[in-house]
């Protein structure tokens, strides 16, 4: 008899078994429809086996390292791919010339503004290139004064670009549409005009008398200048935007929360720039610290948010407070211009105060340094101001508004260390436009960069150099030429030029007087000048994060 070896369940025992069955006995045994069955399922069982020892066979090839080396061939032929696209295919002309980088992958620039260089950067590119400079394969950076109001000027076709979308949530900041811009533009900007923000003197003086205090309790002690001033642009934009101050100056003067949630948040857009995807789900991660740091923005929001909340439970809709979040609640009875909603100025407020906080704080806090690396004109500016009598006058702004000094050092300072230092970027619209003699295709990023701009030497001799007198003539106050204006792109330019540049230069200029007025400033040692260093993550930060003076009494 011939016997051959079948697999078969045997029951309820665990596994599988080996039985011996004569095929000649089966013949005799077993019925024909349990025959017919029996050989189906044994058939069936050995095509399995095979199959199993097949797909065995074939996943002793997925080990780690194989695994690991699919995936990189899949990523570079992507990249391959996206390089040759970027190279062949790139709408923007040949000829536009730039690094070899900017015509492989726009990742570069963004590692570039990741690690705080990107003015900097850019700068040298256009004195190697010239004033047109490729720094992605859809971007072009411009630096001549023919393509200011092409890209920023009134009438141009160009919009913001997609990249403020990852700059919180939508205000008229970062609309893109300009239709949109307008309506929003028109009823938010009266909170600005001179008459509202002559109301808001008051508020902004009783921060800088808390400031003075602060310093006067650490005279001849180091102070890092950099921290008060930002606590000062964060409580007078608490107190005119948000109706309270943040209390940055209540205990030891320790920052508020809000300070380390601003910082997070910063740094938290500049990485959904970078990497979007890899944001959301790292923000999707249940690592509470993580989840914390990701959520950053949301908490800016939530202090705008519960503040205005308050402020409409403790005063209503009309209130007599002076104060810009009352106007921006009732409209503007003078135009008949409508209220936003709620929402839309918890929004609205809370760009607002972020905005001011840093933008406001680094200028006074250049300024102090300036003046301390050039004690010569700190003299001039606390003569000009003693003998000007704005003491007697309050240090009102308006008692300084026509001092030439001052105004001369606080412009120097927005010319060498513009608050936002980089591009602010804007997309062509249809087939394109006309820039600086150069035809761009639509859909093509464009910018200029206030850091650039505002050391050309054809308007700026000796461009590095700090020196006031480019703003003074004649003993007054000289705001220069047509050309020199148009390249100073420090509070931008056109529709989209900074609300807030008339309160944020009030402030600086009361602080500065009221503080030189008093108090002789020197640097707290050679390390402050490595300190003050510029980096940019959108916004000017000194590279130390910190900027060590000393301040004594002014004897006299």
């Amino acid at each position: 008899m011939q016997y051959r070896r079948y697999p078969v369940p045997l029951g309820s025992v665990s596994g599988w078994g080996w039985c011996f069955v004569g095929i000649s006995e089966l013949n005799g045994l077993l019925p024909q429809r349990l025959k017919l069955a029996l050989k189906k399922r044994l058939t069936c069982e050995t095509d399995n086996r095979r199959s199993t020892s097949a797909s065995m066979e074939w996943t002793s090839y997925l080990t780690y390292p194989t695994v690991v080396a699919a995936i990189a061939v899949v990523a570079l032929t992507r990249i391959a791919w996206q390089v040759t696209q970027n190279v062949l295919f790139s709408p923007i002309p040949a000829s536009v010339p730039g690094p070899l980088a900017a015509r492989l992958t726009s990742k570069w620039i963004l590692l570039v503004d990741l690690s705080g260089s990107r003015a900097r950067t850019v700068n040298a590119l256009h004195k190697r290139y010239g004033p047109v400079v490729r720094v992605a394969p859809n971007e072009l950076s411009f630096s001549s004064i023919d393509c200011v109001k092409p890209i920023y000027g009134a009438g141009t076709t160009c919009i913001k670009s997609s990249a403020y979308d990852n700059f919180g949530r939508l205000g008229s900041f970062q609309m893109q549409d300009p239709e949109q811009h307008r309506q929003r533009q028109k009823r938010v900007a009266h909170i600005f005009a001179p008459a509202s923000l002559q109301h808001m003197e008051p508020l902004i003086q009783s921060v800088i008398d808390r400031v003075l205090s602060a310093i006067g309790k650490r005279i001849g002690n180091p102070v890092d200048a950099l921290h008060w001033c930002r606590m000062t642009a964060l409580d007078v934009s608490g107190e005119v935007l948000l109706g309270k101050p943040f209390g940055a100056f209540d205990g030891d003067g320790e920052a508020p929360a809000y300070v380390h949630h601003l910082d997070n948040a910063y740094l938290v857009w500049s990485l959904y720039g970078l990497a979007p995807l890899l944001c959301g789900m790292l923000a999707l991660l249940p690592i509470k610290s993580l989840r914390e740091f990701m959520a950053a923005g949301d908490y800016v929001y939530k202090y705008g948010d519960d503040a205005m909340k308050e402020y409409l439970k403790l005063y209503g809709r009309k209130s007599s407070r002076r104060s810009l979040l009352t106007k921006i609640i009732a409209g503007d009875p003078a135009t008949g211009t409508e209220p936003l909603s709620d929402p839309e100025i918890s929004v609205e407020v809370s760009n607002l105060v972020f905005a001011a906080t840093d933008t406001t704080g680094n200028t006074m806090t250049y300024a102090l340094y300036r003046l301390c690396c050039h004690p010569e004109w700190q003299e001039k500016l606390r003569a000009e101001i003693r003998n000007s009598g704005a003491r007697e006058a309050g240090f009102s702004f308006q008692s300084l508004q026509s001092l030439p000094v001052l105004n001369g050092v606080v412009m120097e300072t927005l010319r060498l260390h513009p608050a936002a230092p980089s591009a602010l970027p804007r997309v062509t619209t249809g087939s394109g436009c006309d820039i600086g003699g150069l035809w761009v295709p639509g859909k093509t990023l464009v910018s200029m960069q206030a850091f650039t701009t505002q050391r050309d030497p054809t308007y700026f001799p000796e461009p590095e150099k700090f020196d006031p007198n480019r703003w003074i003539s004649d003993g007054a106050i000289n705001s220069g030429t047509q050309e020199v204006r148009d390249m100073m792109l420090v509070w931008g330019k056109g529709s989209r030029i900074c609300l807030g540049q008339h309160m944020a230069t009030m402030e600086i200029k009361i602080l500065l007087a009221r503080m030189i007025e008093v108090f002789e400033v020197r640097l707290q040692g050679e390390q402050t000048h490595d300190d003050m260093e510029m980096t940019d993550h959108f916004t000017l930060i000194p590279k130390g994060k910190k900027c060590g003076l000393v301040f004594t009494k002014v004897q006299g």
